[in-house]
């Protein structure tokens, strides 16, 4: 799926999320929570069980106060892997699951060498494992997981909504999804409202974005099997583009006030350049 240049190339990277999570085990990130890492915090009174090594000698000799330092502890990032299973993700030549599933590996690997804690997420199809992956040598594992996925779901919005409520730590959240789901926005408030911080990758393919399409026609929604007719004219087509652009605008603002990111790519589009040109402009993912 990914060859060895690239891989060379994603290992270097590292996730830059802009607040501070806490994961469940010490990992090569900042926490808010006080500890014993390098990272100095701040200073505080000695209390009974204090740990002597932490005295600050030179302000107990100058106020005769026992004072400790405190540090900063160090944690793991929690990355939560979402990715789209729904049939409409078949859709495009070539279609939006290539480039899905593309994206996820590269982006998992990125989370796997930098320590973090990935968790991996079918939407809608299966339940959030509460057991991550971490270490690089996870990839393979990564890999079978995508490898043994297929669109076939159906209920994005469910799946979305059954992830925000589930129990686990606040994290970075990458949703890798077309959205088209009348429901989605609100699934999103949703994760945002638990805490989670998101990166939404939002892949639609061209034949979605500029249709061309003309005439009376029969319209089938590939996921309920519901169909609407239709005579596409010039009007029926802008009011769509209109429709279409407005409902990526709510996305867009959903992820932007909550301090998130959002990317409408084609399904055409490069993975390299999505990650190395778009992602890194974006600052959700950097040099260490």
């Amino acid at each position: 799926m990914l060859d060895a240049q690239l891989l060379a190339r994603l290992e270097r990277l590292r996730f830059k999320p802009r607040r501070i999570h806490t994961g469940t085990l010490r990992g090569e990130r900042l926490s808010k929570q006080k500890g014993i890492s390098i990272e100095f915090a701040d200073f505080r009174p000695y209390a009974i069980g204090d740990d002597t090594r932490h005295l600050d000698w030179k302000i107990l000799a100058r106020l005769d106060r026992p004072i400790v330092k405190t540090y900063r502890d160090e944690t793991e990032l929690p990355v939560y892997l979402l990715l789209d299973t729904s049939i409409s993700m078949q859709f495009g030549n070539p279609t939006k699951w290539q480039l899905a599933t593309q994206l996820a590996a590269a982006l998992g690997y990125i989370a796997l060498c930098g320590g973090d804690a990935l968790f991996t997420v079918a939407l809608p199809q299966s339940d959030v494992k509460t057991v991550p992956l971490r270490g690089k040598g996870m990839f393979a594992n990564l890999l079978r997981w995508l490898k043994g996925l297929s669109p076939e779901g159906r209920g994005l919005a469910e799946g979305m909504q059954k992830f925000a409520h589930s129990d686990l730590p606040k994290g970075l959240a990458i949703l890798l999804t077309d959205g088209l789901d009348e429901n989605f926005p609100s699934a999103l408030h949703q994760v945002v409202y638990r805490g989670h911080e998101i990166l939404l990758l939002q892949i639609l393919s061209d034949a979605e974005l500029e249709p061309s399409i003309e005439g009376d026609l029969r319209l089938v929604d590939c996921e309920t099997e519901d169909a609407v007719e239709i005579t596409a004219t010039l009007t029926i087509m802008r009011e769509y583009q209109r429709r279409l652009t407005e409902f990526c605008q709510q996305l867009s603002d959903v992820c932007r006030r909550s301090g998130g990111w959002y990317l409408r790519l084609t399904s055409e589009a490069s993975l390299q350049d999505v990650v190395f040109r778009h992602l890194r402009r974006m600052g959700i993912i950097g040099l260490p």
